[in-house]
């Protein structure tokens, strides 16, 4: 008996006005990384299916863009759900306050490195 592969669960089709929002809260992050000398690249993600013949395939569109961060100590993704900044690293941190989280994802590996 031969085993098949199960597929990897789709990503997430957001609506358009979502993936902006989201895209200015990442835009914002980004900003405050920049003032405190950290380099980061926004990237949007876009789903393509070319298999529309094939059940069950999805849907064609975009999904959660990311913030790729790169710190002295090493690098981290950023996303957001629109109300905080989530850490590949599993930390979160307020989307009300980019600077705040800026700072956290600055200094936050140092100071664990530390202890």
């Amino acid at each position: 008996m031969t085993e098949q592969a199960t597929p990897a669960p789709a990503a997430a089709i957001l609506a358009t006005a979502e993936v902006t929002r989201r895209m200015l809260l990442l835009g914002e992050l980004q900003e405050a990384l920049a003032a405190l000398g950290v380099r980061s690249v926004l990237a949007r993600n876009h789903r393509l299916v070319l298999h529309y013949n094939v059940v069950p395939s999805g849907p064609s569109g975009m999904t959660d863009p990311v913030l790729h961060i790169f710190t002295p100590e090493g690098t981290d993704i950023a996303t957001t759900d629109g109300s905080s900044y989530h850490l590949a690293r599993g930390e979160k941190c307020p989307a009300c306050d980019p600077v705040a989280a800026a700072v956290l994802i600055r200094h936050g590996r140092y100071a664990e490195r530390r202890a």
